[in-house]
């Protein structure tokens, strides 16, 4: 009992935690895709700790809390594309060849992202997105896309350095 009263404990701190970051990003005019990515990392504690399950768990719990509170939808919807991520970057791991595991990894951040904005734009009708992207050119997106590829492949760097940095640091002085 005492394990499912601290597995808890750990989910519902961290979740706050994950939903303060999502709200910054509407909060800092600069944040709305830095705040996302901060709060997929506070993730990893969660499925170090607890598992695949609570894990995903966690992450539908501040996927809708995000969406319901957060001021920014962009910052709250590309939390629901990616703040999973560190989940399944352990599935792309189990693959044997870095080149297929890496070509999985682009197409997953290319079709993610290509979705997410669609969906702010067509369903969601965010204006301010659609005009922001209406006024670009087309080399300028191509420009974007390729700059995100860039940075996710920074990101899936630092979660498998923050997942070291987590097993080997923090976890000891836990006492989880």
């Amino acid at each position: 009992m005492k394990r499912k009263t601290k597995t808890i404990a750990l989910c519902g701190v961290l979740a706050a935690l994950a939903v303060a970051l999502l709200f910054l990003g509407g909060a800092l005019p600069f944040a709305a895709i830095a705040c996302p990515v901060l709060a997929s990392l506070v993730l990893i504690p969660v499925y170090a700790e607890t598992g695949w399950k609570w894990g995903l768990a966690w992450y539908l719990t501040v996927a809708l809390l995000g969406l319901l509170l957060a001021p920014d939808k962009e910052a709250a919807i590309l939390f629901v594309f990616f703040g999973y991520y560190p989940i399944l970057r352990k599935w792309f791991g189990r693959l044997r060849s870095r080149i297929l595991r890496w070509a999985l990894k682009l197409i997953y951040v290319n079709l993610a992202l290509l979705a997410a904005y669609a969906l702010m734009i067509f369903v969601f009708q965010l204006e301010a997105i659609a005009q922001e992207y209406a006024q670009i050119q087309t080399y300028l997106l191509i420009g974007l896309l390729l700059l995100a590829n860039l940075s996710f492949v920074i990101y899936d760097l630092l979660i498998g350095r923050l997942e070291i940095y987590y097993h080997v640091r923090l976890r000891p002085k836990l006492n989880l």
